[in-house]
């Protein structure tokens, strides 16, 4: 195993043009404007437009990385898309054509998918890639994210979806590099929700079909026991997301009082408030995604470029990363700036 450590080089993002602000949000759940933007936390979000695919997504928040790090894509020794499965077509893997789109010939390609927390495994496979192999220096991290397609907004028990967001992120990690180093992960799963929030159609459980095609439910987010749902997850979970915090954390001897700055995924605003307090950390020391609402697995990448780019993160910083994703999966990473 390698001694030596790895680091960020830098972040690529990719917005759709089509926004709709917190107004047009409410107009289209039935929430109040103030409901909107001062309890769920938004601003607005991003929507997909006719040809913001999945992939494209992907394809241009790798390009916006490559542009902003100045990284030779011949360079890339390998690339993890971590974005969702939700894309292009049914049964289509997206990394591969990230890698065709960019021209990262050298490098070979595969998906891993935790939801909403797959940038935490990403980036501690990238780091354990680059440790244990040989021929592995740059690692690309990539993915999209346009899961709101599957939101039904009519359907009240879903109301912690209206806030998913469309986006593209990506970074690049290479060995040695000192700035943003990625010093621990740690991922902690409770298998009991596996099927606690789906989407009930296309699967082979239940198959789309003459009968159903025109049913609403079978083609959108749905909970499968509203009430127990909350009840247990509720139990757990910020229990869960601290600890998977704190245990990236230890990896390099660390607590949670070393924390200089905080970016978990976006949440509404009392449980953004709740999880800065639990962290030690005063609500401006941490970043919230107001303006973009939750892009699923790309919360990390975004608000930790949005946070450096606003001055809010300084060289040395401890930035403390936490995300859970629906399964149900909580992860955190801790980075030194």
């Amino acid at each position: 195993m390698k001694e030596t450590g790895c680091g960020i080089v830098g972040f690529g993002m990719y917005f759709p043009k089509s926004y709709r602000d917190y107004r047009e949000i409410a107009q289209r759940t039935g929430a109040p404007e103030e409901v909107v933007r001062d309890k769920m936390g938004l601003d607005g979000l991003h929507y997909a437009g006719p040809k913001d695919h999945t992939s494209v997504l992907a394809i241009e928040a790798a390009k916006d990385c490559l542009k902003n790090t100045g990284v030779d894509p011949k360079e890339i020794d390998l690339i993890i898309y971590f974005g969702e499965n939700y894309g292009d077509y049914i049964l289509y893997s997206i990394g591969p054509a990230v890698q065709n789109a960019i021209g990262a010939v050298n490098a070979w390609v595969y998906q891993e998918e935790c939801k909403c927390a797959s940038a935490i495994p990403a980036l501690q496979q990238a780091k354990m890639y680059i440790q244990c192999e040989e021929d592995i220096h740059t690692v690309m991290l990539v993915g999209g994210y346009r899961n709101t397609d599957k939101v039904d907004y009519a359907d009240r028990s879903m109301s912690f979806f209206y806030d998913l967001s469309t986006a593209g992120a990506a970074c690049i990690i290479k060995e040695g590099w000192p700035d943003r180093q990625i010093l621990g992960c740690h991922c902690i799963t409770d298998g009991r929700f596996h099927d606690a929030i789906i989407v009930p159609g296309g699967g082979t459980r239940i198959p789309i079909t003459h009968e159903n095609l025109d049913q609403p439910y079978y083609h959108s987010w749905r909970l499968t026991d509203p009430d127990g749902f909350r009840n247990d997850l509720g139990a757990v979970t910020y229990k869960n997301l601290i600890g998977s915090m704190e245990k990236a954390l230890a990896k390099s001897g660390n607590t949670l009082a070393d924390l200089d700055f905080y970016i978990p995924l976006h949440m509404n605003v009392k449980a953004q408030k709740t999880v800065c307090e639990m962290v030690g950390l005063p609500l401006e020391k941490s970043y919230y995604l107001r303006k973009h609402g939750h892009m699923g697995q790309l919360d990390m990448l975004i608000g930790a470029a949005l946070a450096e780019a606003e001055g809010l993160i300084h060289k040395g910083d401890l930035v403390g990363l936490n995300s859970m994703g629906i399964s149900y999966t909580w992860g955190g990473a801790a980075i030194r700036w």
